[in-house]
């Protein structure tokens, strides 16, 4: 080799090794984290490092020809080429579903064949020897090469197909535009290949140019990439802020010494009303705060520039359209030439305190009526407390519960109990000064907190004028409810200095008013805690009654009225306690309700019954009938008909000689069940009465639709007879409306001659009351039936 020939070959090698280098370090200090970039960038590296052993392939001896191409011209080539299709892969790798580890056995694949060839074949399966031109040296093909072409080729068309399958499912012009330029750097790269090898044939007959040159044409993928990366082919550190800066939905400014926006992001213009950033150009932002804040913020400003940072700088804006928006600032000093700006990002917090403000309402306020719950109840009374002993003034704490709310949930449904409620609350809210505290503690128990007052007068005042609202029904569904509202009254110094105490002796004094039969008020004092501790006693005893057999039916006898006839009696059960004597049904059946004992204790009842009545049945009263009150929450259980008609089987008395009372608001509410189970009662042979008939909101639906036997004329119609010109014609009405609807009708509380000779003249059938007798023990009813 002559003294000019390295020169010559350093040139024609080493120039493009040298532009390749480089370009492999600028897509790599492109986005040196990226994965994309360090794969292009390998490849590149790759393809240099394979022209540089092309170099030294020229400059040692002939016997180091072939093992230099054997073992690094075409295994590096051929790796490089795998390394590009693994950069198409991952750059098109939301178009297939293939993992990484598969795409990088696929690309690596040709790579495999080829060295696992040369180890099974050797290097004579693809070179026959070297063959020398001059200063060129290069092995001879055999047939064997054609398999390293045909390598190239299929990486070739697994490029060129990846960049086409990514470019047509697009769903963006961006995306679209991106595959398109990766698509014309592998185009224009193997058309410089195409281009090489052509030229190579054309002059082979004038001079000769060594197959090497085909390399060199691996120097246009480099200019191509290089001159495409500007496309976003590979991701750059760059492009990121820049999409991060357009695509972020935080306004962020540029601001100079006087406030002035000079840039302003996508998100800054909506921000503030706008649509381009061209209409923002060097308007003031001072003019968008609000005039409140605006002298303070300038003030700042100017002060802190350009030296000092604002973090979380909170303030209120009011953008072109007028619309107030509160925002977070936060603003960090750039240089930008000799002059300083400021980079401002706004947060826009508005929604964000709207929503700190609906918990803050939600944890502090009841949803349904929007008054204040128990928690700020509480909070605002201890503050109170505080305030009103250094004034030396009185503070009152006045707890209703309203009495007969259940009734509407009962014959209505819950949806109109909320209708209910709401209208209370309204009620309240004007009956109350804004200087009171009005909440709702839960349920329908309302509390009010009576700040400052002066004396006595004025919290007994507020209590009366309370307890007239109640004295006012309430319409839903075209009905008047009357609920009454029983009114406990706490006040401090003199009961409590407490929250908790105060609203403890407020819930005493409640249940006083309640229990003393309720749609009153009451003051507390220290003797009401006896009743209170009285139910606590009752509660304990009662959850042990059944299993201490305390329990005993007494028997109200019913008369037929055309006869005079002994012909049933009503079961009314009766608690005889060891601890606190004979208790009546009035104390404890509501508490056995409250804590669901009712569902026992009424089986109970009507299995002593149904044994009872079975004894009479054996001793020959054939036409004897006994009636057992039902409860609600025990009718409603599943499993009632069954127990039932298993009670009448295991005590053998006959089922028509067993009559069940219900109430009308037992069954309004769930009547489809109701009626069927009522049905199913019947069918076994029970009779069915609904008792305390007229006072319920429903009662000619529910005679026409249920099974029902008897009609029970409450009580208090009966006691109205003689009071009120009225009175007399209700009765007569029941009576004839229940004749024509066929039901035997009976008459509850007839206590007079003057009633029952009435009910005679009414064609009332049956009647019941102490004009007859009182309930009686088991002894003394057997007594009456043998005199009878």
């Amino acid at each position: 080799m002559s003294d000019y020939q390295p020169v010559l070959l350093l040139f024609i090698f080493m120039l493009p090794v040298l532009y390749m280098m480089d370009t492999s370090l600028v897509i790599l200090r492109r986005n040196p984290t990226h994965i994309e970039n360090r794969l292009a960038s390998l490849t590149t590296a790759l393809l240099a490092l394979m022209i540089i052993c092309q170099y030294i392939q020229q400059l040692l001896p002939m016997e180091h020809t072939l093992l230099i191409s054997v073992y690094l011209v075409y295994p590096i080539s051929l790796a490089a080429a795998c390394l590009s299709v693994l950069l198409h892969f991952r750059v098109t790798s939301s178009f297939h579903r293939m993992s990484m580890a598969l795409c990088s056995v696929l690309s690596f694949s040709p790579l495999s064949i080829y060295l696992l060839l040369l180890l099974f074949k050797g290097p004579s399966f693809y070179f026959i020897g070297i063959r020398v031109e001059g200063p060129w040296k290069q092995p001879d093909y055999v047939t064997g090469f054609f398999v390293v072409i045909v390598l190239f080729l299929f990486i070739s068309i697994c490029n060129i197909g990846l960049c086409l399958a990514a470019r047509k499912r697009s769903t963006t012009v961006l995306l679209r535009k991106r595959y398109t330029v990766l698509f014309k750097a592998n185009l224009y790269y193997h058309f410089a290949t195409f281009f090489v090898l052509l030229l190579i044939a054309m002059l082979s007959s004038y001079i000769y140019i060594d197959v090497s040159f085909v390399g060199i044409a691996s120097v246009i993928w480099s200019f191509s990439i290089r001159h495409f990366m500007k496309y976003d082919v590979l991701p750059s550190v760059k492009k990121k802020f820049e999409l991060l800066y357009h695509l972020s939905p935080t306004a962020i400014l540029m601001l100079d010494r006087h406030m002035l926006l000079k840039e302003a992001n996508p998100g800054a213009v909506r921000l503030l009303g706008y649509q381009n950033e061209a209409e923002l150009k060097n308007k003031a932002l001072l003019d968008f705060i609000v005039e409140a804040d605006r002298l303070n913020v300038k003030n700042d400003y100017v002060a802190t520039f350009p030296l000092q940072k604002w973090r979380n700088y909170e303030v209120s804006i009011r953008n072109r359209g007028g619309k107030q928006r509160l925002i977070l600032m936060d603003t960090e000093r750039i240089t930008e030439g000799e002059e300083g700006f400021v980079l401002a990002v706004i947060r826009d917090i508005t929604q964000q305190k709207e929503e700190e403000r609906l918990i803050h309402f939600l944890a502090h306020h009841d949803t349904l009526t929007n008054l204040p719950n128990r928690y700020h109840f509480t909070k605002e009374l201890e503050n109170s407390l505080l305030a009103v002993r250094e004034k030396k003034s009185l503070l009152g704490v006045m707890l209703i519960d309203l009495d007969r709310f259940k009734l509407i949930n009962d014959t209505l449904g819950h949806q109109y109990g909320d209708e209910a409620l709401v209208e209370v609350a309204k009620r309240l809210l004007n009956s109350v000064s804004k200087s009171h505290l009005l909440a709702r503690l839960g349920g329908d128990e309302f509390i009010i907190l009576i700040k400052d007052a002066s004396e006595y007068d004025e919290i007994v005042s507020l209590a009366e004028n309370i307890h007239q609202i109640f004295q006012l029904p309430i319409t839903l569904q075209g009905q008047d409810f009357y609920l009454g509202g029983s009114i406990g009254i706490s006040v401090h110094p003199f009961d409590d200095d407490t929250p908790n105490g105060l609203i403890k002796r407020a819930d005493i004094a409640m249940y006083n008013a309640k229990h003393s039969g309720g749609n009153q008020y009451r003051l507390y004092t220290d003797e009401m805690i006896a009743l209170v501790q009285r139910d606590v006693r009752l509660e304990k005893n009662l959850r042990k009654a059944l299993e201490l057999g305390e329990f005993v039916l007494y028997y109200q006898p019913q008369v037929d009225l055309a006869s005079g006839r002994l012909i049933g009696a009503e079961a009314l059960i009766r608690w005889n306690s060891a601890e606190l004597g004979m208790v009546q049904p009035g104390e404890f059946i509501t508490l056995a309700e409250q804590t669901g004992l009712i569902n026992e204790i009424g089986q109970w009842v009507i299995a002593e019954a149904c044994e009872q009545g079975r004894l009479w049945q054996e001793r020959g009263w054939n036409d004897f009938m006994l009636s057992v009150n039902v409860s609600s929450r025990q009718f409603m259980q599943p499993d009632f008909v069954n127990k039932v008609e298993e009670t009448l089987r295991s005590s053998g008395l006959e089922p028509g000689r067993l009559c069940l009372e219900i109430t009308e608001s037992m069954v309004v509410n769930n009547l489809n069940v109701a009626r069927k189970m009522l049905d199913e009662l019947v069918a076994l042979g029970i009779h069915i009465a609904i008792d305390d008939f007229g006072t319920g909101y429903s009662s000619l639906s529910v005679l026409r639709q249920l099974p029902i036997a008897i009609i029970k004329i409450d009580r208090s119609f009966i006691m109205d007879m003689n009071a009120y010109e009225s009175g007399l014609s209700i009765v007569k009405t029941i009576v004839s409306m229940g004749h024509d609807l066929q039901k035997q009708v009976v008459a509850e509380g007839v206590e007079t001659l003057d009633q029952l000779e009435q009910l005679k003249q009414l064609g009332c059938d049956k009647a019941q009351g102490y004009y007859y007798h009182k309930p009686l023990p088991l002894q003394e009813f057997n007594k009456l039936l043998i005199d009878r």
